[in-house]
């Protein structure tokens, strides 16, 4: 018989593995410029490499996250793509400063920094899906907007440094910084491995049941849809807060992330879907609204709605994935999620390139909003058909 309280040590493990991700991606885009040009690449180079990275997540976080799936089952835990994924992620995350070191930029080796930088992200889309796929373990149904909102917590807190600490984390040394990512990502991991015990495994001979296309196109479209908004919302802050872009956006990563838990529990008391669902509106009503604010007064209060509303966005979508697709597989569906939000990523420059003008980003970042917002409404319609 399933728990109906959160397993808040498990979570504090999951938790520790996501602040572990945010760390190391953080010392990754700060540093990866710097290492490019020691070895006599262009700066340039850092963008398409994150576009390839991006590119292979959309390929890898779906087939890992179905593999968690099988091992799940058949094992009672999703460990061993967890510990590939965590071991080859550290060993490439060590390795890479030290390319710049050791070799001269002459030599034809200079290319296995870019080689290697994607092969550490490839092994960090390994093991992503499974863990965040243990929330399934951890928390009931009705309260994983809770549990999310800690993951969204520590990724505004952490992600933050990037405005905060820049200056700091280049002080440390690419050896430090990259060993301590790597030594962080390993102790959050056998954290979580301690208090994630392995389960009986059930039912090993049943097939694990398929999400039914349509429920693919949904978590697609709406993981196409957030990366979007994403992207259009933080370049549109960006542009408006102009010479402070860094202190303003620091700002909304804070407020961001305090208001992550408050809204984890409205969402708890009224309801994650419908939350998510007027999240992404207002957030897109008030993204607009903003541009016309005749105070600072009124733009403060706009920030602080649109940030509140954007919380229940952020933290209520991985439960939206959750409630939406099979229980028994939880891993693939945040891959598909993950996956398409990856690609959105990747592919976003392709499509968006140069599109500087402050009224089309909030424009666009509007429309992504309100797209992703119609996906969600035509999942309610899914969740009634299958009651």
């Amino acid at each position: 018989m399933k728990s109906t309280n959160i397993q808040w040590q498990r979570i504090s493990g999951i938790v520790a593995v996501q602040g572990s991700i945010t760390l190391a991606w953080v010392i990754y885009s700060l540093y990866l410029p710097n290492l490019l040009v020691q070895l006599g690449f262009s700066k340039s180079l850092a963008g398409i490499i994150l576009i390839i990275e991006h590119a292979l997540e959309a390929l890898i976080e779906p087939i890992c996250g179905g593999f968690s799936d099988r091992s799940f089952q058949l094992l009672g835990t999703r460990e061993p793509l967890i510990k590939v994924g965590v071991v080859l992620a550290a060993t490439f995350f060590i390795i890479l400063p030290w390319i710049g070191f050791l070799i001269a930029p002459v030599t034809v080796w200079r290319w296995s920094l870019p080689l290697i930088a994607v092969f550490w992200a490839s092994a960090m889309a390994i093991f992503r899906s499974p863990v965040i796929a243990l929330l399934r373990l951890a928390t009931p149904e009705p309260k994983l907007p809770l549990a999310a909102s800690c993951l969204t917590l520590v990724q505004q807190l952490i992600g933050a440094f990037r405005f905060t600490a820049y200056n700091f984390i280049l002080s440390m040394g690419p050896l430090f910084a990259f060993a301590l990512g790597s030594f962080v990502l390993l102790g959050a991991t056998a954290f979580l491995r301690q208090v994630t015990p392995p389960i009986a495994p059930q039912n090993v001979s049943q097939s694990l049941p398929r999400i039914p296309f349509r429920i693919v196109a949904l978590v697609v479209g709406v993981g196409i849809a957030i990366g979007w908004s994403l992207r259009f919302l933080m370049a549109g802050l960006s542009i408006y807060f102009g010479q402070s872009a860094s202190s303003g956006l620091l700002g909304f990563s804070l407020l961001l992330a305090i208001f992550a838990v408050p809204a984890g529990h409205f969402a708890v008391y009224v309801g994650n879907t419908p939350l998510v669902l007027g999240g992404m509106m207002l957030t897109a009503i008030l993204l607009k609204l903003i541009l016309s604010a005749s105070s600072i007064f009124t733009l403060v209060i706009g920030l602080i709605l649109m940030a509140f509303a954007f919380s229940t966005v952020l933290n209520g979508i991985v439960p939206f994935v959750l409630e939406l697709v099979p229980e028994k597989r939880a891993g693939l569906g945040l891959g598909i999620y993950f996956g398409a939000f990856g690609g959105a990523i990747s592919f976003f420059d392709l499509f968006f390139k140069g599109l500087n003008d402050l009224n089309l980003q909030t424009s666009f970042g509007a429309i992504s909003l309100i797209v992703a917002g119609l996906f969600v409404a035509i999942s309610l319609r899914v969740k009634d058909r299958r009651r």
